[in-house]
């Protein structure tokens, strides 16, 4: 009797880890062929939108594009010869002989807030993949301190690029600088400051009353 139950257990057992030992083959079967499914880099299906620029039969190649025409009608520019043009900000991301920059073709791109431009919008603009040499000409990239140098460059859009793991970029083969960028200077705003020295004041006035309270209400 003590054998048939050490033998129904042990069986148990294996059964148990049997049962677990093809659930974690099942589930590494499905995470390599759904990692494979993923690395090939599929267009999704998205209907064209006619508030923005898409090509037609006649559309010539290395035709001007902007950023938004780019993204919401992706699929119709894939593999489109394009020009595009904007601000190179950030900095150069070098792959060897090629790099990565980026460039917004937003509101901004022409001139900063502290040179008259107006809010007008977010931040727009692409990823572009070009060679390490090209990228040499540009001189300043948009940050803080700096508008960046406009560029206008020539390539293929890819709307779920393959190479680089179903981004969306356009792989540049040309580039020209059309506005060199330079140094910005920030002036202060008197206003704004002494605002915001009365905020420190009432913050600080606030955390001291707030001691003072619990302090009292300790004892």
């Amino acid at each position: 009797m003590i054998l048939c139950q050490k033998t129904n257990s042990t069986l148990r057992v294996g059964l148990k880890w049997s049962w677990l030992t093809l659930a974690i083959a099942i589930s590494v079967f499905f995470l390599i062929f759904s990692g494979l499914a993923l690395g090939q880099a599929t267009a999704p299906k998205i209907p064209l939108n006619p508030d923005f620029a898409f090509p037609g039969k006649d559309t010539p190649q290395g035709v001007e594009v902007n950023s938004a025409s780019l993204v919401d009608n992706a699929n119709a520019w894939n593999g489109h010869v394009i020009t595009f043009k904007g601000e190179a900000i950030g900095e150069a991301m070098g792959r060897g002989k090629v790099a990565w920059i980026h460039l917004n073709d937003d509101a901004y791109m022409w001139k900063n807030i502290e040179e008259g431009a107006k809010l007008d919008g977010y931040n727009s603009g692409h990823a572009i993949w070009i060679s390490a040499d090209l990228v040499t000409k540009i001189r300043f990239f948009g940050d803080f301190k700096h508008e960046g140098d406009v560029v206008k460059i020539v390539g293929t859009f890819n709307s779920v690029c393959p190479q680089h793991g179903g981004d969306m970029d356009i792989h540049a083969s040309t580039l020209e600088i059309v506005q060199v960028g330079h140094p910005v200077h920030h002036v202060i705003n008197p206003s704004r400051a002494i605002f915001a020295g009365f905020l420190l004041a009432v913050a600080f006035a606030l955390h001291r009353v707030r001691t003072i309270i619990r302090r009292r209400s300790a004892f």
